[in-house]
Protein backbone atom coordinates (compact mmCIF):
# COMPACT_ATOMS: atom_id res chain seq x y z
CA UNK A 1 0.00 0.00 0.00
CA UNK A 2 1.45 3.36 -1.00
CA UNK A 3 0.65 6.46 1.02
CA UNK A 4 0.46 8.84 -1.89
CA UNK A 5 1.07 9.21 -5.63
CA UNK A 6 4.74 8.59 -6.32
CA UNK A 7 5.60 8.62 -2.62
CA UNK A 8 6.54 4.96 -2.29
CA UNK A 9 6.26 3.37 1.14
CA UNK A 10 7.29 6.40 3.17
CA UNK A 11 4.78 7.97 5.52
CA UNK A 12 4.24 11.61 4.51
CA UNK A 13 4.84 14.59 6.79
CA UNK A 14 2.60 17.62 6.48
CA UNK A 15 3.45 21.19 7.45
CA UNK A 16 1.25 22.87 10.03
CA UNK A 17 -0.28 25.63 7.96
CA UNK A 18 -3.46 26.49 9.82
CA UNK A 19 -5.47 25.64 6.70
CA UNK A 20 -7.54 22.53 5.86
CA UNK A 21 -5.52 19.79 4.17
CA UNK A 22 -6.15 16.40 2.61
CA UNK A 23 -6.76 14.98 -0.83
CA UNK A 24 -9.58 12.47 -0.43
CA UNK A 25 -10.48 13.20 3.20
CA UNK A 26 -10.05 16.90 3.99
CA UNK A 27 -9.70 17.85 7.63
CA UNK A 28 -11.26 20.83 9.43
CA UNK A 29 -8.14 22.67 10.51
CA UNK A 30 -8.78 26.33 11.42
CA UNK A 31 -5.47 27.42 12.98
CA UNK A 32 -2.24 26.24 14.56
CA UNK A 33 -2.61 26.96 18.29
CA UNK A 34 -3.67 23.46 19.36
CA UNK A 35 -0.45 21.98 17.99
CA UNK A 36 1.79 24.99 18.65
CA UNK A 37 0.63 25.08 22.26
CA UNK A 38 1.48 21.40 22.72
CA UNK A 39 4.93 21.94 21.23
CA UNK A 40 5.52 24.99 23.43
CA UNK A 41 4.60 23.25 26.68
CA UNK A 42 6.64 20.15 25.71
CA UNK A 43 9.75 22.23 24.94
CA UNK A 44 9.24 24.26 28.13
CA UNK A 45 8.97 21.10 30.21
CA UNK A 46 12.10 19.78 28.51
CA UNK A 47 13.93 22.97 29.43
CA UNK A 48 12.77 22.75 33.05
CA UNK A 49 14.05 19.18 33.31
CA UNK A 50 17.30 19.67 31.39
CA UNK A 51 18.52 23.10 32.51
CA UNK A 52 20.34 21.69 35.54
CA UNK A 53 22.21 19.09 33.49
CA UNK A 54 22.57 20.67 30.03
CA UNK A 55 22.04 24.44 30.42
CA UNK A 56 23.13 25.29 26.88
CA UNK A 57 20.73 22.77 25.39
CA UNK A 58 17.96 23.96 27.71
CA UNK A 59 18.37 27.50 26.34
CA UNK A 60 17.65 26.24 22.83
CA UNK A 61 14.49 24.55 24.12
CA UNK A 62 13.35 27.77 25.78
CA UNK A 63 13.77 29.62 22.49
CA UNK A 64 11.77 26.97 20.67
CA UNK A 65 9.04 27.07 23.33
CA UNK A 66 8.73 30.84 22.98
CA UNK A 67 8.59 30.64 19.19
CA UNK A 68 5.94 27.93 19.20
CA UNK A 69 3.84 29.85 21.71
CA UNK A 70 3.95 33.05 19.67
CA UNK A 71 3.06 31.03 16.56
CA UNK A 72 -0.03 29.82 18.39
CA UNK A 73 -0.96 33.32 19.51
CA UNK A 74 -0.63 34.58 15.95
CA UNK A 75 -2.83 31.83 14.47
CA UNK A 76 -5.41 30.69 17.07
CA UNK A 77 -7.52 27.64 16.33
CA UNK A 78 -7.21 23.89 15.90
CA UNK A 79 -5.01 21.67 13.73
CA UNK A 80 -6.30 18.22 12.79
CA UNK A 81 -4.40 15.24 11.41
CA UNK A 82 -4.77 13.89 7.87
CA UNK A 83 -5.88 10.55 6.55
CA UNK A 84 -5.09 9.10 3.14
CA UNK A 85 -6.69 5.65 2.94
CA UNK A 86 -9.39 5.74 5.63
CA UNK A 87 -11.83 8.46 6.76
CA UNK A 88 -10.44 8.55 10.31
CA UNK A 89 -8.90 11.80 11.48
CA UNK A 90 -7.77 12.95 14.92
CA UNK A 91 -10.46 15.60 15.07
CA UNK A 92 -8.88 18.11 17.47
CA UNK A 93 -11.37 20.93 17.96
CA UNK A 94 -9.99 23.07 20.80
CA UNK A 95 -6.84 25.05 21.48
CA UNK A 96 -7.38 27.11 24.66
CA UNK A 97 -6.25 24.26 26.93
CA UNK A 98 -3.02 23.81 24.94
CA UNK A 99 -2.19 27.50 25.00
CA UNK A 100 -3.05 27.74 28.71
CA UNK A 101 -0.59 24.98 29.58
CA UNK A 102 2.02 26.52 27.30
CA UNK A 103 1.66 29.95 28.93
CA UNK A 104 1.94 28.55 32.44
CA UNK A 105 4.88 26.33 31.47
CA UNK A 106 6.69 29.38 30.10
CA UNK A 107 5.90 31.26 33.29
CA UNK A 108 7.69 28.55 35.27
CA UNK A 109 10.77 29.17 33.15
CA UNK A 110 10.73 32.96 32.87
CA UNK A 111 8.58 34.28 35.75
CA UNK A 112 7.28 36.88 33.29
CA UNK A 113 3.83 37.96 34.46
CA UNK A 114 2.48 38.22 30.91
CA UNK A 115 2.42 34.42 30.77
CA UNK A 116 0.50 34.25 34.05
CA UNK A 117 -2.05 36.76 32.75
CA UNK A 118 -2.44 34.93 29.46
CA UNK A 119 -2.79 31.62 31.28
CA UNK A 120 -5.93 32.68 33.16
CA UNK A 121 -7.33 34.27 30.00
CA UNK A 122 -7.02 30.96 28.15
CA UNK A 123 -8.42 29.06 31.15
CA UNK A 124 -11.57 31.17 31.12
CA UNK A 125 -12.11 30.38 27.44
CA UNK A 126 -12.50 26.69 28.34
CA UNK A 127 -13.11 26.10 32.06
CA UNK A 128 -14.11 22.46 31.50
CA UNK A 129 -12.71 20.04 28.91
CA UNK A 130 -15.79 19.58 26.68
CA UNK A 131 -16.02 15.77 26.78
CA UNK A 132 -16.62 15.90 30.54
CA UNK A 133 -20.34 15.34 31.07
CA UNK A 134 -21.00 14.74 27.36
CA UNK A 135 -22.57 11.61 25.89
CA UNK A 136 -20.22 11.43 22.92
CA UNK A 137 -17.43 13.17 21.04
CA UNK A 138 -15.45 12.74 17.84
CA UNK A 139 -12.17 10.82 17.82
CA UNK A 140 -9.61 12.83 19.84
CA UNK A 141 -11.86 15.87 19.51
CA UNK A 142 -10.93 17.27 22.92
CA UNK A 143 -7.26 16.43 23.38
CA UNK A 144 -5.53 16.17 25.76
CA UNK A 145 -8.29 14.58 27.78
CA UNK A 146 -7.28 16.40 30.96
CA UNK A 147 -6.22 20.06 31.19
CA UNK A 148 -3.06 20.12 33.28
CA UNK A 149 -2.91 23.88 32.84
CA UNK A 150 -5.64 24.25 35.48
CA UNK A 151 -3.45 22.44 38.00
CA UNK A 152 -0.40 24.58 37.26
CA UNK A 153 -2.53 27.70 37.37
CA UNK A 154 -3.72 26.77 40.87
CA UNK A 155 -0.13 26.12 41.92
CA UNK A 156 1.44 29.23 40.37
CA UNK A 157 -1.20 31.96 40.25
CA UNK A 158 -2.10 32.83 43.85
CA UNK A 159 -4.51 35.55 42.75
CA UNK A 160 -6.62 33.14 40.68
CA UNK A 161 -5.98 29.88 42.58
CA UNK A 162 -9.60 29.45 43.69
CA UNK A 163 -10.86 30.06 40.16
CA UNK A 164 -8.58 27.37 38.71
CA UNK A 165 -9.64 24.91 41.41
CA UNK A 166 -13.30 25.66 40.67
CA UNK A 167 -12.69 24.82 37.00
CA UNK A 168 -11.14 21.48 37.97
CA UNK A 169 -14.05 20.68 40.27
CA UNK A 170 -16.65 21.55 37.61
CA UNK A 171 -15.20 18.95 35.26
CA UNK A 172 -15.14 16.26 37.94
CA UNK A 173 -18.71 17.04 38.99
CA UNK A 174 -19.96 16.64 35.42
CA UNK A 175 -18.40 13.18 35.04
CA UNK A 176 -19.50 12.04 38.50
CA UNK A 177 -23.07 13.21 37.88
CA UNK A 178 -23.22 11.34 34.58
CA UNK A 179 -22.07 8.11 36.20
CA UNK A 180 -23.84 8.21 39.54
CA UNK A 181 -26.79 6.05 38.47
CA UNK A 182 -24.72 3.44 36.64
CA UNK A 183 -23.62 0.15 38.28
CA UNK A 184 -19.92 1.00 37.91
CA UNK A 185 -20.14 4.78 38.55
CA UNK A 186 -18.41 5.35 35.23
CA UNK A 187 -19.51 8.65 33.70
CA UNK A 188 -17.21 8.81 30.67
CA UNK A 189 -18.69 8.48 27.17
CA UNK A 190 -17.70 5.23 25.45
CA UNK A 191 -16.09 6.80 22.44
CA UNK A 192 -12.98 5.45 20.75
CA UNK A 193 -10.19 5.40 23.42
CA UNK A 194 -12.64 5.63 26.33
CA UNK A 195 -9.96 4.32 28.70
CA UNK A 196 -7.96 7.48 27.96
CA UNK A 197 -10.89 9.45 29.34
CA UNK A 198 -10.92 7.28 32.47
CA UNK A 199 -7.19 7.88 32.98
CA UNK A 200 -7.75 11.59 32.36
CA UNK A 201 -10.52 12.07 34.91
CA UNK A 202 -8.61 9.95 37.45
CA UNK A 203 -5.68 12.33 37.00
CA UNK A 204 -7.96 15.32 37.48
CA UNK A 205 -9.41 13.81 40.67
CA UNK A 206 -5.93 13.09 41.96
CA UNK A 207 -4.67 16.62 41.29
CA UNK A 208 -7.81 18.17 42.80
CA UNK A 209 -7.27 16.19 46.00
CA UNK A 210 -3.61 17.18 46.03
CA UNK A 211 -4.53 20.85 45.73
CA UNK A 212 -7.39 20.91 48.24
CA UNK A 213 -7.22 17.86 50.50
CA UNK A 214 -10.92 17.33 49.68
CA UNK A 215 -11.78 13.63 49.93
CA UNK A 216 -15.33 13.80 48.58
CA UNK A 217 -14.52 12.03 45.30
CA UNK A 218 -12.81 8.98 46.82
CA UNK A 219 -15.68 6.61 45.93
CA UNK A 220 -16.05 7.53 42.23
CA UNK A 221 -12.26 7.66 41.94
CA UNK A 222 -11.99 4.14 43.32
CA UNK A 223 -14.75 2.96 40.98
CA UNK A 224 -12.99 4.37 37.90
CA UNK A 225 -9.66 2.93 39.02
CA UNK A 226 -11.31 -0.43 39.60
CA UNK A 227 -12.91 -0.22 36.15
CA UNK A 228 -9.44 -0.33 34.62
CA UNK A 229 -8.41 -3.17 36.94
CA UNK A 230 -11.34 -5.47 36.15
CA UNK A 231 -14.50 -4.19 37.82
CA UNK A 232 -16.38 -3.80 34.54
CA UNK A 233 -18.96 -5.82 32.57
CA UNK A 234 -16.26 -8.04 31.01
CA UNK A 235 -14.43 -8.75 34.27
CA UNK A 236 -11.06 -7.99 32.69
CA UNK A 237 -8.23 -5.67 33.47
CA UNK A 238 -7.67 -3.10 30.73
CA UNK A 239 -3.88 -3.20 31.13
CA UNK A 240 -1.92 -5.74 29.10
CA UNK A 241 -0.71 -8.68 31.21
CA UNK A 242 -1.76 -7.08 34.48
CA UNK A 243 -2.19 -9.51 36.10
CA UNK A 244 0.13 -11.81 34.16
CA UNK A 245 -1.74 -15.00 35.04
CA UNK A 246 -5.19 -13.45 35.39
CA UNK A 247 -7.83 -11.92 33.15
CA UNK A 248 -6.17 -9.13 31.19
CA UNK A 249 -5.56 -8.21 27.52
CA UNK A 250 -3.35 -10.93 26.02
CA UNK A 251 -4.07 -10.39 22.32
CA UNK A 252 -3.67 -6.63 21.74
CA UNK A 253 -3.91 -4.97 18.35
CA UNK A 254 -0.16 -4.79 17.81
CA UNK A 255 1.65 -6.16 14.76
CA UNK A 256 4.83 -7.13 16.58
CA UNK A 257 2.81 -8.89 19.28
CA UNK A 258 0.69 -10.72 16.73
CA UNK A 259 3.57 -11.64 14.40
CA UNK A 260 6.48 -12.09 16.80
CA UNK A 261 4.85 -12.56 20.23
CA UNK A 262 6.56 -9.50 21.69
CA UNK A 263 4.63 -8.47 24.78
CA UNK A 264 3.38 -4.98 25.61
CA UNK A 265 3.01 -5.63 29.32
CA UNK A 266 1.70 -2.57 31.14
CA UNK A 267 0.08 -1.01 28.07
CA UNK A 268 -3.41 0.43 28.59
CA UNK A 269 -5.73 -0.61 25.76
CA UNK A 270 -8.20 1.77 24.12
CA UNK A 271 -11.16 0.29 25.96
CA UNK A 272 -14.86 -0.29 25.28
CA UNK A 273 -16.76 1.66 22.63
CA UNK A 274 -20.40 2.20 21.86
CA UNK A 275 -21.83 -0.57 19.69
CA UNK A 276 -23.06 2.13 17.32
CA UNK A 277 -19.43 3.13 16.70
CA UNK A 278 -17.98 -0.38 16.52
CA UNK A 279 -20.54 -1.62 14.01
CA UNK A 280 -19.59 1.10 11.51
CA UNK A 281 -15.79 0.86 11.64
CA UNK A 282 -13.96 -0.19 8.48
CA UNK A 283 -11.77 -3.29 8.55
CA UNK A 284 -12.88 -4.59 11.95
CA UNK A 285 -12.91 -8.37 12.27
CA UNK A 286 -12.30 -10.78 15.12
CA UNK A 287 -9.55 -13.35 14.62
CA UNK A 288 -10.91 -15.71 17.29
CA UNK A 289 -14.21 -16.53 18.96
CA UNK A 290 -15.34 -13.72 21.22
CA UNK A 291 -14.59 -14.89 24.76
CA UNK A 292 -16.77 -12.08 26.12
CA UNK A 293 -19.77 -12.67 23.88
CA UNK A 294 -22.07 -13.31 26.85
CA UNK A 295 -21.21 -9.90 28.26
CA UNK A 296 -21.54 -7.75 25.14
CA UNK A 297 -24.49 -5.42 24.65
CA UNK A 298 -25.95 -3.19 21.99
CA UNK A 299 -24.73 -0.23 24.04
CA UNK A 300 -21.03 -1.00 24.46
CA UNK A 301 -18.52 -3.69 23.43
CA UNK A 302 -14.95 -4.75 24.22
CA UNK A 303 -12.89 -7.53 22.64
CA UNK A 304 -9.51 -8.94 23.60
CA UNK A 305 -8.70 -9.67 19.97
CA UNK A 306 -5.91 -8.58 17.63
CA UNK A 307 -8.47 -7.68 14.96
CA UNK A 308 -10.26 -5.08 17.09
CA UNK A 309 -8.19 -1.95 16.61
CA UNK A 310 -10.88 0.18 18.24
CA UNK A 311 -11.03 -1.44 21.71
CA UNK A 312 -7.82 -3.46 22.10
CA UNK A 313 -5.00 -1.34 20.72
CA UNK A 314 -2.47 -0.21 23.35
CA UNK A 315 -2.63 3.57 23.67
CA UNK A 316 0.62 5.44 24.31
CA UNK A 317 -0.90 8.64 25.69
CA UNK A 318 -3.38 6.75 27.86
CA UNK A 319 -0.61 4.57 29.25
CA UNK A 320 1.51 7.63 30.03
CA UNK A 321 -1.40 9.32 31.79
CA UNK A 322 -2.21 6.20 33.78
CA UNK A 323 1.46 5.82 34.73
CA UNK A 324 1.32 9.20 36.43
CA UNK A 325 -1.90 8.38 38.26
CA UNK A 326 -0.76 4.98 39.52
CA UNK A 327 2.59 6.35 40.65
CA UNK A 328 0.76 9.10 42.56
CA UNK A 329 -0.85 6.41 44.71
CA UNK A 330 2.52 5.41 46.12
CA UNK A 331 2.86 6.88 49.60
CA UNK A 332 6.48 7.92 49.79
CA UNK A 333 6.23 8.23 53.55
CA UNK A 334 5.45 4.53 54.00
CA UNK A 335 8.89 2.96 54.20
CA UNK A 336 8.06 -0.03 56.40
CA UNK A 337 6.27 -2.40 54.04
CA UNK A 338 7.11 -6.09 54.25
CA UNK A 339 7.32 -8.12 51.04
CA UNK A 340 7.21 -11.84 50.34
CA UNK A 341 9.64 -13.68 48.07
CA UNK A 342 7.54 -12.85 44.99
CA UNK A 343 7.53 -9.13 45.67
CA UNK A 344 3.96 -8.85 46.97
CA UNK A 345 3.24 -6.55 49.92
CA UNK A 346 2.18 -8.73 52.86
CA UNK A 347 2.39 -6.11 55.61
CA UNK A 348 2.02 -2.34 55.56
CA UNK A 349 3.14 0.24 58.09
CA UNK A 350 3.27 -1.57 61.47
CA UNK A 351 2.75 1.75 63.26
CA UNK A 352 -0.83 1.95 62.02
CA UNK A 353 -3.55 -0.19 63.62
CA UNK A 354 -5.19 -1.38 60.43
CA UNK A 355 -6.19 -4.87 59.31
CA UNK A 356 -5.96 -5.78 55.62
CA UNK A 357 -7.55 -8.93 54.16
CA UNK A 358 -5.76 -10.06 50.99
CA UNK A 359 -6.97 -12.98 48.88
CA UNK A 360 -5.20 -14.66 46.00
CA UNK A 361 -7.67 -15.04 43.14
CA UNK A 362 -7.02 -18.73 42.47
CA UNK A 363 -7.48 -19.74 46.12
CA UNK A 364 -10.53 -17.64 46.90
CA UNK A 365 -12.91 -20.62 46.65
CA UNK A 366 -10.83 -22.58 49.16
CA UNK A 367 -10.81 -19.66 51.57
CA UNK A 368 -14.59 -19.28 51.33
CA UNK A 369 -15.15 -23.01 51.94
CA UNK A 370 -12.79 -23.01 54.89
CA UNK A 371 -14.67 -20.27 56.70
Amino acid sequence: MKYGPGKGWARPVYFITGQPQGEKYKNKTRGVASSAGKFASAFALGAIVMKEFYPAFAKTLIAKARDAYEFGRQYPGNTQTLSVKAPYIYAEDNDADDMELAALSLYQLTRQKRYLDEGIRYARLEPVTPWMGADTANHYQWYPFVNLGHYWGAELDIEHRDEYIAFIKQGIDKVVARGKNTPFLNGVPFIWCSNNLVAGILTQMSLYKKLTGDQRYNEPEAALRDWLLGCNPWGTSMICDLPQSGVAPKDPHSAFTYLYQYKISGGLVDGPVYGSIWNKLIGIKLYAEDEYKDFQSDLVVYHDDFGDYSTNEPTMDGTASLSYYLSSLQDNSAQNEVYDSEGAVIKLDPKEKKVYLLFQRTNLAKVVRKY
